[in-house]
């Protein structure tokens, strides 16, 4: 009878993961049950594409949902968000708020298949849109608070311009159902986060 052996390898002082990597972990967590439930909306109305009357305009904010979430995973990488420098449990707690309302956000870009009213996509939308931009609103805010926590004071600069900016076209969406309206909020909403996208460099 043969045991098999195996060579005993020595003990070696393993580093311990730090707050940023743990951070990181339960926030990629978070961030691609979002991705997932966004693209499976997308792959459930792409399925059914014979049958639905499309629209661009809620395809352009589930594009923007998308910039988004490439933008806080650029602000993670960098450092600048507070999730990832926090020093206690209060700041970490405050900090998942963003990924958190990121999903929700995510979640609710595109019009649940099911749901849609006559197949149409626009009429479906808009009936989803004030939960969805009020979403929208309170995680600008949230990245404002962020900004304030991991800076340590308020200073009034470009980005918190660009934020009241979003913010400023971002609430009346959720009261006014104009087609016009949503797209003018579209592009600049979406003019300013490709503008935020350019401005990060790898350090």
């Amino acid at each position: 009878m043969v045991i098999a052996s195996y060579p005993v390898q020595p003990e070696t002082d393993a580093t311990p993961l730090d707050i940023r990597e743990h951070s990181i972990g339960l926030i990629s967590v978070i961030i691609g049950l979002g991705l997932a439930k966004l693209f499976s909306g997308f792959n459930r109305l792409m399925r059914r594409r014979q049958e639905i009357r499309w629209n661009a305009l809620p395809l352009a904010w589930a594009l923007i949902a998308l910039l988004l979430v490439n933008n806080y995973w650029w602000g993670l990488y960098l450092g600048e968000v507070t999730e990832t420098a926090a020093s206690n449990a209060d700041t970490f707690l405050l900090g998942l708020v963003l990924p958190i309302l990121l999903y929700l956000i995510c979640a609710a870009a595109l019009p649940d298949v099911h749901a849609l009213r006559g197949r149409n996509l626009l009429a479906a939308y808009f009936v989803e849109s004030r939960y969805f931009f009020i979403l929208i609103v309170l995680y600008i805010l949230a990245t404002a608070l962020d900004t304030v926590v991991h800076a340590g004071a308020f200073h009034w600069n470009k980005n918190m311009w660009l934020r009241l900016v979003i913010i400023g076209t971002c609430t009346p969406l959720i009261w006014i159902r104009r087609p016009w309206l949503h797209w003018c909020a579209t592009i600049v909403v979406m003019a300013i986060i490709a503008y935020a996208l350019f401005q990060m460099t790898l350090r």
